[in-house]
C-alpha cells in the first residue's frame, strides 16, 4: 500500500495562491523566493484586514483552508504553520470582542486549538517563573 505524499512548500504555495485570490500575486512572488514563512505572513495580514472589515465568514474559511494544508503538510509546513500562523491567533483574539473571539474560536480546526492552547500554557508558565 502506497502512503500519501505530504504537501511540501511549493505545492502548498500553489494551493494557497489558488485559494487566496486577493493575495495570489504576492504568494507567487514569495514562492519564487522560497519564502513559505512570508506566504503565511501574507495570509495572516489578509486575515487581519478581513477582521477590520468584520468579515468573519471569510476569516473562518481561510483558517480552515490552512488547517487542511496543515493536516496534509510535511514537517516543515506544520512547523511554520504552528509557529507563525497559529501564534497569530493571540493577536486576532485581542482585536476581537469576547463574543467575536468565541464564535471564531469554535470554527478553528481542533488541531489548531490544541497547538494554540499549548503555546499559551507555555507562555503562562514562563511568566510565572
Amino acid at each position: 500500500m502506497k502512503s500519501k505524499q505530504k504537501i511540501n512548500e511549493d505545492r502548498a504555495a500553489v494551493y494557497l495562491a489558488e485559494h487566496h485570490k486577493e493575495i495570489s500575486n504576492e504568494i507567487r512572488e514569495l514562492s519564487a523566493h522560497k519564502n513559505f514563512a512570508g506566504i503565511l505572513q501574507a495570509v495572516v495580514n489578509l486575515i487581519r484586514c478581513l477582521l477590520e472589515k468584520g468579515e468573519f465568514t471569510k476569516i473562518t474559511r481561510h483558517i480552515r483552508y490552512i488547517g487542511w494544508i496543515y493536516q496534509r503538510g510535511n514537517d516543515y509546513i506544520r512547523y511554520i504553520i504552528e509557529n507563525l500562523f497559529v501564534r497569530s491567533f493571540e493577536g486576532i483574539r485581542r482585536r476581537c470582542s469576547p463574543n467575536q473571539w468565541q464564535q471564531l474560536y469554535t470554527e478553528i480546526p481542533k488541531p489548531f486549538q490544541v497547538v494554540y492552547l499549548t503555546q499559551n500554557n507555555i507562555i503562562i508558565q514562563k511568566i510565572k517563573i
